[in-house]
């Protein structure tokens, strides 16, 4: 009877197994149907136009310039669109995101991943181990700090370029970051290693090119606080990975050392001549099979032409022959028609001589008039077409080393008369980027401190606004502020004026005036 009830509780166990919902299929690499689920999101994924172009199945390449200056782009197949989002997708797993989130925030410098430094702060406010990230921030003075560079000089006793260290001092305010945290399972007080001014600098990440260190100080300590407080505490949320800005900051500079040459004196050139008459003088004398050119050939063949001609029509057609020729250089011609003018000329002379016809009178000017026309097309074939002299302007343009230079251009341009219409738009847009870039950079550069607090006041004026003419006054602010305002902060009070216009546009909407 036991065997009986067992037989049957197998039987019913086996019946429900069967009718039991499959188990759900995880993005994964290590199984098949992971692997093969995780195409298919990439797939759909990089097709989207809502993620970075490092996802994308198509890449925009540039493709040259309108007619307006104006950078054109064709789409080019991308063949690491469709791996980089298995990997974004394996990652997001992992970690639990959602994974545009991850494709957002993840950069590649340099071949390696790298974090969004908001997203670090992100992930370890979410991770449920620790309370909100909070920075201490403390204003210890100003202070000297001093770093070393290294330069290549030229050594001359060893006659190389060798590395020489150069020390250099700035002055800037040391301002120092923690970041700390309390831990949720023991309610300890966590704290980051110190983050300082003297350190950006001893570390070089404050004199970098570009560096937001000199830009934004307050805002790049607490954003390193953040990552070296991820990197101590919550290695497994961030996965070992690192900062964007720590992996621009560890870039190598891998530039070979330059090839400097020994400063030229009057000895050495000696030397080099010598060296040089040396090793151009022949071991022995060997008669050599000369090969003539084609333009040789061809002044060879116009000068025996020169010589049968008598006539001044004959005169006439071997003028025609040189200008019409492509294998001669300008200079070539020039020569050749010297020749035949001053051939032609010993005719009429040797004519008039002999002759005391009426008519020699007629044949002079008949052949002034026909060397003016041969001159008049040599000199029309020296000058440059206009495509040739709008590359030339905009090559100057952009060679320019100061205004000056380019007003210069501009006034040349605006006299030239060989230049159309078209070539004449182009070349002054190209003059006013180029004017623009220079006044830039003569522009004084914009305090930080004191653009944080213009902004901070605008963007309580722009809260404090009841209608429209009240935001058009506050706008009217903005624009005679800007000149004291980053780009940063005129984007910031840009879109909080759209803001409240939108809200202020609702308002007006859902209670019309009656």
């Amino acid at each position: 009877m036991t065997s009986q009830v067992m037989t049957t509780e197998q039987l019913r166990t086996s019946r429900q197994a069967a009718h039991a919902a499959p188990k759900p299929v995880e993005v994964g690499l290590t199984s098949l149907e992971g692997f093969e689920l995780a195409q298919r999101i990439a797939k759909m994924l990089a097709a989207s136009t809502m993620v970075p172009e490092v996802y994308r199945d198509t890449l925009k390449v540039k493709d040259g310039k309108d007619q307006n200056g104006n950078w054109l782009y064709r789409s080019e197949p991308n063949p690491n669109g469709l791996a980089n989002c298995v990997i974004a997708l394996n990652m997001a797993n992992r970690m639990g995101a959602d994974p545009l989130m991850i494709m957002q925030n993840l950069y590649i410098v340099e071949g390696r991943p790298a974090w969004s430094s908001q997203f670090v702060i992100g992930a370890i406010n979410t991770s449920g181990k620790y309370s909100p990230l909070r920075f201490a921030m403390e204003d210890r003075g100003e202070i000297e700090v001093t770093y070393t560079t290294k330069e290549w000089k030229w050594n001359p006793q060893q006659r190389k370029s060798l590395p020489e260290e150069k020390t250099h001092t700035v002055k800037l305010r040391n301002i120092v970051c923690k970041a700390w945290a309390i831990e949720a399972g023991t309610g300890e007080r966590l704290e980051s290693a110190e983050i300082s001014m003297e350190m950006a600098v001893k570390e070089g990440w404050y004199q970098k090119n570009g560096s937001k260190w000199q830009t934004m100080p307050e805002q790049m300590l607490r954003y390193r606080a953040a990552s070296f407080f991820g990197r101590i505490y919550a290695p497994e949320v961030l996965m070992g990975i690192r900062t964007q800005e720590e992996e621009l900051e560890s870039i190598i500079d891998v530039t070979p050392e330059p090839v400097n040459t020994a400063p030229q004196t009057l000895d050495s050139i000696k030397q080099n001549v010598v060296k040089e008459v040396a090793a151009d003088a022949p071991a022995e004398e060997k008669p050599k099979r000369v090969t003539k050119s084609k333009d040789v050939k061809l002044i060879e063949k116009f000068t025996e032409s020169l010589k049968n001609c008598t006539k001044d029509s004959e005169f006439a057609d071997l003028r025609i022959q040189v200008i019409n020729e492509d294998g001669l250089n300008i200079d070539q011609q020039e020569d050749l028609m010297r020749q035949i003018n001053a051939r032609a000329q010993e005719c009429l002379v040797s004519e008039s001589k002999s002759s005391n016809d009426a008519d020699n009178g007629v044949s002079v000017d008949e052949l002034k008039r026909l060397q003016q026309e041969a001159e008049a097309l040599v000199q029309q074939k020296k000058q440059p077409a206009p495509a040739e002299l709008r590359r030339a302007y905009a090559k100057a343009l952009n060679q320019a080393k100061s205004l000056a230079e380019v007003l210069d251009i501009e006034e040349q341009i605006e006299n030239d008369a060989a230049l159309n219409q078209g070539d004449a738009k182009y070349l002054a847009d190209n003059i006013e980027e180029v004017r623009a870039k220079f006044e830039a950079s003569q522009a004084p550069a914009v305090d930080p401190l004191k653009s944080g607090s213009v902004k901070s006041g605008l963007i309580l004026l722009i809260s404090d606004a009841k209608n429209g003419e009240d935001l058009r006054q506050v706008a009217q602010q903005m624009n005679a502020a800007k000149p004291n305002l980053t780009s940063e902060h005129q984007q910031e009070l840009l879109q909080a004026y759209q803001q409240k216009k939108k809200l202020i546009e609702d308002q007006m909407d859902m209670f019309p005036n009656k």
